[in-house]
């Protein structure tokens, strides 16, 4: 089942506002039949892929559950986080970035799980590799480091994808805001590939499935894949998390545990049958995509998904370790038995 939601970035100052004015999340009640509806919402990116599956696999009954895809317009996490504020869903798959941040600006809610890596790439022009001298065989750092003058295509300033390219960028010894020019992506689709064939990029940052596009009719290079461990900077960092308010968690703590536990049977399906999964979301969300960039995209994503899906001390540690310096919060004074439930930590 699907609703659509028409819902777009909203800025800092209005998160509050959409906190205080959203509607009270509320005890679940189950049918006849003991399947309890929780509303999850779900964007066209491999980003959420888990959440979708929750959505169109047949296997969420057996949790008691079915979960109903509240589709977002956009695929940037501060979607995702204004539905869950606002009430139009009751647990939201997105950047750990956007969650924390929300959190630290007065946000209630709390971390359920943990997805797995930022499913991202660097993708560049073959007439930019041409140009700029690449060579794409070098080691990851010697990659990026080649990006320098380089135009690229990213997230817009506070998403997760922009803070992990200044990451990466840095790591590899760049100034992201001198030695190369970063021009927000206000559509992670078809527009990334076109800005690619077009010049409009010399690269892009964006979700793995996008600048795919323009890889499979020859005429980009898929240069970093971080699924595929190309980003060592990134080494455990948790991107992809399930949130929800803290208040749904607490008048709803056996659902929330069995939401986890459907959660893991997702991630199982795209580690042991990564085919049958693969084929959940090409006939449903990705029904649209050409197949050979659906193959190429997948092949990369599932490497990213943790099982498991616990968010734990560990991955908090390294979150602030990788983001401290770069955001404008201090993440340190986060308690991370606040901001992450029980149930992720493996403790419920």
């Amino acid at each position: 089942m699907y609703r659509r939601l028409a819902l777009w970035a909203v800025p800092a100052a209005l998160t509050l506002a959409v906190t205080a004015c959203g509607s009270q999340p509320t005890q679940l009640a189950s049918n006849e039949e003991g399947i309890t509806t929780v509303r999850i919402t779900s964007t066209q990116s491999f980003n959420t892929a888990l959440p979708a599956l929750l959505v169109e696999g047949d296997f969420a009954e057996q949790y008691g559950l079915n979960f109903e895809r509240v589709d977002i317009a956009g695929s940037g996490s501060s979607n995702q986080m204004a539905a869950i504020l606002s009430g139009d869903a009751d647990i939201a798959g997105a950047g750990s970035n956007t969650v924390v941040d929300a959190y630290l600006g007065g946000a209630d809610v709390q971390i359920i799980a943990g997805d797995g890596d930022l499913i991202q790439s660097l993708v560049v022009s073959n007439d930019a590799i041409e140009r700029f001298g690449v060579d794409v065989d070098a080691g990851p750092r010697e990659r990026v480091q080649a990006l320098r003058g380089m135009t690229i295509g990213a997230g817009p300033t506070g998403s997760a994808g922009n803070s992990s390219l200044r990451v990466v960028l840095t790591d590899a010894g760049l100034d992201p805001d001198r030695d190369v020019t970063l021009v927000p992506l206000a559509d992670t689709g078809s527009a990334v590939a076109a800005g690619l064939e077009g010049g409009t990029f010399d690269a892009t940052w964006a979700p793995v499935g996008s600048g795919e596009i323009a890889v499979v009719r020859g005429n980009a290079t898929t240069l970093i894949s971080v699924p595929a461990g190309d980003a060592p900077a990134l080494d455990g960092y948790v991107c992809n998390v399930i949130f929800a308010p803290t208040r749904f968690i607490e008048q709803n703590p056996d659902l929330v545990d069995r939401i986890r536990e459907a959660l893991a049977e997702a991630t199982r399906l795209t580690k042991e049958e990564p085919e049958e999964a693969g084929e959940i979301l090409k006939n449903s969300i990705y029904s649209g995509m050409d197949q050979d960039v659906f193959d190429l995209a997948w092949g990369q994503a599932v490497q990213g998904y943790h099982e498991g899906n616990l968010y734990t001390s560990e991955d908090w540690d390294s979150f602030v370790e990788i983001f401290d310096e770069f955001s404008e919060n201090d993440y340190t004074s986060v308690e991370y038995e606040s901001l992450v439930n029980p149930v992720a930590r493996g403790q419920s």
